[in-house]
C-alpha cells in the first residue's frame, strides 16, 4: 500500500481543523442494507466515507453516502471524527460497514494500481483452493500393502544422524523420536502416492479438469558459486604440474 490506515486517515483533516472528515472512496458493499454476513446477498461498488479502522480487524469502518454524496448522521449533520458520537447505535442502521483493504478503493490513489491487487489477490485464492483439493486428494489415497515404504535401514541411518546431534536433552527424546519417525513415514508415502497421482492425472486429463498440478519451480543457478571447483594455482604449483 501507498500509506498507512493512519495516512489515509489523516486525509480528512483540512488546514486550520481540528476535526477529521471521511475520506472519500469506494467500498464493495452490499446492495441492500442488511446482515452482510448473509448467503443470498448481491454487492456493488459504492460510495462511501471512510471513518476508522481497526488495528485488531485489519479493516476499515466506512460510511454509505448518500444520493448526493454526502456522508451524513442520523441527525443529517456532517459524519466528523470517525462517527464517534454514533457508535452505540447498529452499523447496519446507521449504514457502517467494515471492510478489508482489498474491497476498499479510495478516490486518491491509483485505480489500475488496485485492480492489480484485486486480480493478484483472485488469482492467489483460485490457486490456493487448487492446491488444497490436489493434496486432499493425495492424502485420501488408499494406502495398501504394494505400497512403497520407507527402507528401514533409511530410517535407522537417519534417526542415528539425528540423535548424535550435540545438545540434544535426552528427556522426552525418544517419544520425540517415535513421533518424528512417522511424520517421516506419512511423508514419504505422501510423496510416492503423489508420484503416482501425478502420472494418472497427466495421462488422462480429460478424466480430471477439476485438478491442476503444481509447475515445478525452475532452479536457480547462483551468480557465484560457494565452493571452489578449480583448484587454486598454488595447489598446481605444489604437485608439479606448473614447475618449469
Amino acid at each position: 500500500d501507498c500509506r498507512t490506515p493512519k495516512e489515509w486517515l489523516a486525509l480528512g483533516y483540512e488546514q486550520g481543523s481540528v476535526d477529521r472528515k471521511p475520506v472519500p472512496a469506494k467500498a464493495l458493499l452490499p446492495t441492500k442494507n442488511v446482515d452482510p454476513e448473509s448467503p443470498a446477498l448481491e454487492y456493488s461498488w459504492q460510495l462511501v466515507g471512510v471513518l476508522q479502522y481497526s488495528q485488531e480487524k485489519k479493516e476499515y469502518l466506512v460510511h454509505k453516502a448518500d444520493c448526493n454524496g454526502w456522508v451524513r448522521d442520523s441527525d443529517g449533520k456532517p459524519t466528523l471524527n470517525g462517527g464517534q458520537r454514533e457508535a452505540l447505535f447498529s452499523p447496519i442502521l446507521m449504514r457502517r460497514y467494515w471492510v478489508p483493504r482489498i474491497r476498499l478503493l479510495f478516490c486518491s490513489e491509483d485505480p489500475s494500481v488496485f485492480a492489480q491487487r484485486v486480480q493478484f489477490a483472485q488469482d492467489l485464492r483460485q490457486y490456493t483452493e487448487a492446491m488444497i483439493l490436489y493434496h486432499l486428494s493425495i492424502d485420501c489415497m488408499l494406502v495398501w500393502s504394494g505400497t512403497p515404504t520407507l527402507d528401514p535401514t533409511s530410517l535407522e541411518r537417519i534417526r542415528n544422524y539425528a540423535v548424535s546431534t550435540p545438545g540434544l536433552h535426552l528427556k522426552h527424546l525418544q517419544e520425540c523420536v517415535m513421533e518424528l519417525e512417522e511424520e517421516l513415514s506419512l511423508e514419504y508415502i505422501h510423496t510416492m502416492n503423489r508420484m503416482c497421482f501425478d502420472k494418472v492425472v497427466q495421462e488422462s486429463p480429460e478424466e480430471f479438469p477439476h485438478i491442476k498440478i503444481p509447475q515445478k519451480e525452475p532452479e536457480k543457478v547462483p551468480e557465484k558459486g560457494r565452493e571452489m571447483d578449480i583448484k587454486r594455482m598454488e595447489t598446481f604449483r605444489q604437485s608439479g604440474i606448473l614447475c618449469c
